[in-house]
């Protein structure tokens, strides 16, 4: 899915995912321990194929959050994707994650986003985060968004609404 993704974020003049971060090696292991750790889900839809993927965990990147953020209660959305024709279903999952974060005490769910992705930024900002700062370094994903775990959920929706299953434990 990421490749996928990456392919068409190429196809539009955005190099996010273009390279693993920072390694292959790296990226696949960091993957993999957020499946173990059971902190990644797949949405699926009623014949069984998968429709999105997030990841949600306490992972701060230090080079990214502060130490005051860090010890803010707060969930970190990564590896959100969703495949082409699905509008409306990244919306529906940043809501779950903000209540499932919400319902574990936390206070906040955040997200380092591309630097240069500007329509991601958009994105999030239409879906309830408050920009927090852009760091710019060599680190590709200084955009900080958050959003509290306290406002209502975002409208939203997804196509085709009839095969979407819920998000779920």
């Amino acid at each position: 899915m990421r490749t996928e993704a990456s392919e068409w974020l190429a196809e539009i003049g955005i190099n996010q995912w273009a390279q693993p971060w920072p390694t292959h090696e790296a990226m696949v292991e960091r993957s993999a321990a957020s499946i173990r750790a059971g902190e990644t889900w797949m949405v699926r839809d009623d014949e069984g194929a998968t429709a999105a993927t997030v990841t949600l965990d306490t992972y701060a990147d230090p080079q990214l959050w502060t130490a005051r953020e860090h010890a803010e209660p707060a969930m970190y959305v990564h590896r959100l994707i969703v495949r082409r024709g699905w509008l409306g279903l990244g919306t529906r999952i940043l809501n779950w994650a903000a209540a499932k974060a919400g319902q574990q005490g936390n206070d906040w769910i955040r997200v380092d986003v591309w630097t240069d992705n500007k329509p991601l930024h958009d994105y999030y900002l239409h879906n309830g985060f408050e920009h927090v700062r852009t760091l710019h370094s060599d680190y590709p994903s200084g955009a900080l968004f958050q959003r509290s775990t306290k406002v209502a959920p975002v409208a939203g929706f997804a196509t085709p609404a009839e095969r979407v299953q819920s998000l779920s434990d």
